[in-house]
């Protein structure tokens, strides 16, 4: 896992640690369940709702792209390729 992944992943974190009290938020956010959204799930509703999320294969494709641009500069510089998982 390079730097940008374990970032990416700790920001996902952190995200669920902080919590948003339902009176904060408009009733589409909410979440009756419990007295408070987390803010990864705040995000996450945002998203939906602006049509910002990607499907499971957008996501598949933009990480094949980075593989393989890392893989072109492993390449470019002399190196043996290092796959990652």
């Amino acid at each position: 896992m390079n730097g940008y992944e374990l970032l990416a992943q700790y920001e996902k974190q952190i995200k669920e640690c902080f919590t948003v009290p339902n009176e904060w938020l408009p009733k589409e956010f909410r979440d009756n369940r419990s007295d408070s959204v987390s803010l990864a799930d705040v995000e996450r509703k945002c998203d939906e709702r602006d049509g910002c999320t990607l499907s499971d294969f957008e996501e598949n494709a933009i990480e094949r792209a980075k593989r393989v641009q890392i893989y072109r500069d492993q390449i470019e510089r002399g190196l043996e390729i290092e796959y990652l998982p």
